[in-house]
C-alpha cells in the first residue's frame, strides 16, 4: 500500500527503488538465458524421446554387452597373429579392429535392423526441406541409403575377414616350419575369424548407442543450466519485489513516479512462480494486452458521482481515467496477463463542492463483464 500518496518520493525509497530495478534486471537476464537454453534443450529432448521410443525393441543395451564381451575374447585368441604384426604394441591392431568392426557394423546395421531405418526416417523427416516430400519417398530414399552402405560394409567385412584368416594361417605355417608345432591349421585357429564375425554382428549398435550417450549428456548439461537459470530469475526476482516494497514503506509514490519495465516483469514473475507450466509462465517474457476494469461509483445515498480514478495494479502499472457523469468508468490498461487491480485513488468533489480524496484497496480482476459497484463514504 501506498503511503502519502500526496507527497514525493523519500530520497531513502528512491534508492531502494533503484536496487530493486537492478536486482530485477539480472533477474531478466537470467531468464532470457534460461529461454536460450530451453531452445537448445526441447529439440534435444524430443529426439532422445523420439530414439528411445524407435529403438525400445531393439535390444540396444544386450547387444552392446556381447560385443564387450566378445571384443575381450577375439582378442585372447588373436593376440598372437597381432604380436606377429605389430611385436612392439599388439594391442593397437586389436584396438583397430574394434573400431573397424564398429565402422562395418554401422554400415550393415541399416539394412539388418528395421529400428535403425525407423530412426533415419525419422531424422529424414525432420529436415526442414522434407517437410513437403512424402513419407513414402522418404522411406525409399532411407532404403536406398543403406542399400549403398550395405555394399561397401560387405565388402570391407570380407576384407577385413580374409586379412585376419590369412596372418592366421601364416602364424600356423611358420610356427610348424620353426617346429613350434606339429598339428596343421585346424579349427582352433579359426577362432579368431569367427570371433571378429561375431564382434561385427554383436556391435550393430555400438555407434546408435555412442551419439545417444553424447546427446543424453549434452541434454543432462542444458538441463542443468536451464534448472541453474531458472532458479536464479527466481531468486532475483524475489529480491526484487521485497526491495520494492520496502521502498513503497518508505515512501515511494508510485502513483507519481514511474516504474520500470524490469519490475513489472518482476511481480509478474512473482504472481507465476508456482505454476505447474514453469516455463510458459515463468521464464517466458509475456506479451502485453489491453484489458478493461468496469466500475461504478456512487456516494452513501446511493447517488452516481464523477470521479477521477488512478488505478495501480498487482504487477505496478498505473492508469487514469474520469468517469461519466453517471459515476461510469470504462477504462483500458495495457499490461501483463492476469493482472488486478489493488489500489484506488479517487478524486471527487462533495456535495457542499469540497475536494475529496480516497484511497480504496482490494482485489479487482478485469475484463469483468458486470460494472463493479464501488461506493464512497
Amino acid at each position: 500500500m501506498i503511503i502519502n500518496w500526496d507527497k514525493p518520493s523519500t530520497v531513502k525509497s528512491e534508492d531502494l527503488y533503484t536496487i530493486s530495478d537492478e536486482v530485477a534486471s539480472r533477474a531478466n537476464s537470467a531468464s532470457k538465458r534460461a529461454r536460450d537454453t530451453f531452445e537448445i534443450l526441447k529439440p534435444d529432448e524430443e529426439k532422445l524421446n523420439s530414439w528411445d521410443k524407435i529403438m525400445s525393441n531393439a535390444y540396444v543395451v544386450p547387444f552392446t554387452i556381447a560385443f564387450v564381451v566378445i571384443c575381450i575374447l577375439e582378442y585372447y585368441f588373436s593376440r598372437e597373429i597381432y604380436r606377429d604384426i605389430l611385436p612392439q604394441a599388439p594391442w593397437v591392431i586389436g584396438v583397430g579392429i574394434i573400431f573397424i568392426s564398429i565402422v562395418i557394423a554401422e554400415l550393415l546395421v541399416g539394412m539388418l535392423s528395421s529400428h535403425i531405418r525407423n530412426k533415419r526416417f525419422f531424422e529424414e523427416k525432420k529436415i526442414a526441406s522434407n517437410s513437403s516430400r512424402p513419407d513414402s519417398d522418404i522411406r525409399d530414399g532411407v532404403y536406398r541409403d543403406v542399400k549403398g552402405q550395405l555394399f561397401f560394409g560387405i565388402v570391407l567385412f570380407v576384407a577385413i575377414g580374409a586379412a585376419i584368416f590369412y596372418f592366421s594361417k601364416e602364424r600356423v605355417a611358420r610356427e610348424i616350419a620353426a617346429g613350434i608345432r606339429e598339428s596343421v591349421f585346424g579349427i582352433q585357429d579359426v577362432l579368431p575369424v569367427l570371433f571378429y564375425v561375431l564382434e561385427v554382428l554383436a556391435g550393430l549398435f555400438v555407434f546408435y548407442l555412442f551419439k545417444r550417450s553424447v546427446l543424453a549428456y549434452k541434454n543432462y548439461k542444458n538441463r542443468k543450466r536451464y534448472s541453474k537459470e531458472v532458479e536464479v530469475t527466481r531468486l532475483n526476482t524475489s529480491e526484487s519485489c521485497k526491495y520494492f516494497d520496502n521502498a513503497e514503506k518508505e515512501g515511494y509514490n508510485t502513483f507519481l513516479d514511474d516504474v520500470s519495465n524490469n519490475i513489472h516483469l518482476g511481480f509478474y514473475r512473482s504472481k507465476h512462480q508456482n505454476t505447474n507450466q514453469q516455463h510458459l509462465n515463468y521464464v517466458n517474457e509475456p506479451e502485453k494486452e489491453t484489458q478493461t476494469l468496469k466500475a461504478k461509483f456512487i456516494n452513501s445515498n446511493g447517488q452516481p458521482i464523477q470521479v477521477t480514478i488512478d488505478v495501480l495494479t498487482e504487477y505496478k502499472f498505473k492508469e487514469s481515467k474520469t468517469s461519466n457523469s453517471e459515476g461510469v468508468v470504462d477504462l483500458s490498461i495495457n499490461s501483463y496477463p492476469e493482472d488486478q487491480i489493488k489500489q484506488f485513488k479517487i478524486t471527487y468533489f462533495s456535495s457542499d463542492k469540497e475536494k475529496q480524496v480516497e484511497e480504496i484497496s482490494g482485489n479487482y480482476s478485469l475484463n469483468n463483464e458486470e460494472a463493479y459497484e464501488i461506493i464512497l463514504k
